[in-house]
């Protein structure tokens, strides 16, 4: 019963950042950047946030430095927006772009078929 509570939370403040980032933040380099998953801690106080930006290299780091500046304004929305007893403290990360990961799981599977090479 509880872990559905972590995926109920973890699965509302996905949906909220999501519209947090595209509609209320008007930094123009935050466009394309998608929140891909959230996982909440146990305690609740804290929240990893894995987003997908679109740009690579030092832009990428540029748009994480500019999400995590905006941080406070995020949270302070989240906790109008949902009622939580606490609002979780946010922590970003970049997330691996799709097709590293269509990639990384391509080659897990051949693992686990047992041939690891082509």
């Amino acid at each position: 019963m509880e872990g559905r509570r972590y995926e109920r939370v973890s699965e509302a403040v996905r949906l909220e950042l999501t519209e947090l980032i595209a509609n209320e933040l008007e930094d123009p380099r935050l466009a394309g950047v998608e929140v891909t998953d959230v996982q909440v801690a146990p305690d609740m106080r804290k929240v990893a946030i894995s987003v997908h930006i679109p740009a690579q290299g030092a832009a990428a780091d540029e748009i994480l430095e500019v999400l995590k500046t905006t941080k406070g304004f995020l949270r302070h929305e989240l906790a109008v927006r949902l009622d939580l007893f606490h609002t979780p403290d946010l922590y970003f990360n970049s997330a691996l772009n799709l097709g590293t990961r269509e990639r990384v799981n391509k080659i897990l599977k051949r693992i686990k078929r047992g041939r690891p090479r082509d």
